[in-house]
């Protein structure tokens, strides 16, 4: 019996940086399951040079671009690629422009200071259904979590959904919450829906950075 041949996963990159854009390239495309033939200087590039439709998987976005920032980008990114994961890799780890990202729709958030590895292994992360956290970012996501106060303490999640909710936070996807909690995948769906329908979101990213300005901890 033949091996099964999976067809790559596409990335699109938009980065400024003309050398380390080359350089995060070449190391995507030694990926025997990545592919990088989407590559652009700024978000206005993008939009001139691709058309809704086109096959992308995750889009890895620099948010210090010229011309339009990138997180006014994202939404323009979503339109365009609905079913694409948006993965912020930038320098900027300050907490207002990290949220803001988050809220606009990003689905992961990592330094140019990680290691490449760490970057591949974030992508690999996001097509698998999870949330790329740089670990700086995460430790600040959640220690927000436990400081901002409630401002709607009416919208009320249980336990096991807050729980739920800061595991997603950590960028764990459903099948480890569901080892973790030793529950089924199935009521880990249901949990995640739940969270969603309370907060009136659509979205991880949405969840989280609503979670934490309400101080759902």
């Amino acid at each position: 019996m033949s091996a099964v041949i999976h067809a790559p996963k596409h990335v699109c990159l938009i980065e400024d940086h003309l050398d380390y854009r080359r350089v995060l390239r070449n190391a995507i495309n030694s990926s025997e399951h990545l592919r990088c033939e989407l590559v652009f200087s700024s978000i206005e590039a993008f939009i001139a040079e691709t058309e809704t439709g086109s096959h992308v998987d995750v889009v890895l976005l620099d948010l210090g671009l010229p011309g339009m920032h990138g997180v006014a980008g994202i939404d323009v990114i979503q339109r365009r690629f609905p079913n694409a994961r948006i993965l912020v890799l930038t320098v900027y780890d300050h907490k207002p422009i990290v949220l803001e990202a988050l809220a606009a729709g990003a689905g992961g958030y990592l330094l140019k200071s990680d290691r490449l590895e760490i970057i591949l292994h974030g992508i690999d992360e996001a097509l698998a259904g999870g949330a790329p956290l740089n670990s700086h970012i995460a430790r600040m996501i959640l220690s927000t979590f436990n400081t901002v106060k409630p401002e709607r303490p009416e919208i009320d999640l249980s336990d096991r959904e807050r729980e739920t909710l800061a595991m997603l936070a950590k960028g764990l996807i459903k099948k480890e919450i569901a080892d973790q909690l030793k529950i089924s995948y199935h009521t880990v769906d249901t949990h995640v829906r739940n969270i969603y329908a309370k907060l009136k979101v659509h979205n991880l990213s949405g969840a989280v950075t609503k979670a934490i300005k309400l101080g759902l901890t």
